[in-house]
């Protein structure tokens, strides 16, 4: 596998998980439901879509694969779906006012 393949796949995946790992500390705790089931989500979607691109990037030999066409395009057009959730998922977390707004840590002492 290529590094310019390797390299964005690891780099989603570490995030995946720091993102899966933050919704359980204690900033996002008194948060709303839809805003930790949205890093959920999130989180879930980039580990599928870098296990499916590396997968994929292991099999791609030149500008052709080792896989059977059936399950190559099944499994490209899943990496193409599941990278669309997840960058939909990141775009409402972005987008939301929950994410920046900043609790008040004297309150919570």
């Amino acid at each position: 596998m290529d590094l310019h393949y390797a390299i964005p796949y690891a780099i989603v995946a570490v995030g995946s998980v720091l993102l899966l790992i933050a919704q359980f500390s204690r900033r996002f705790r008194r948060s709303s439901l839809w805003f930790r089931s949205a890093f959920l989500l999130g989180s879930i979607a980039g580990i599928a879509w870098s296990a499916l691109g590396s997968y994929l990037a292991l099999h791609r030999t030149g500008t052709h694969t080792t896989l059977s066409w059936s399950r190559f395009w099944f499994l490209h057009c899943t990496y193409l779906t599941v990278g669309g959730m997840g960058l939909g998922m990141l775009i409402s977390l972005v987008i939301s006012p929950e994410f920046y707004r900043r609790s008040d840590r004297s309150a919570h002492v």
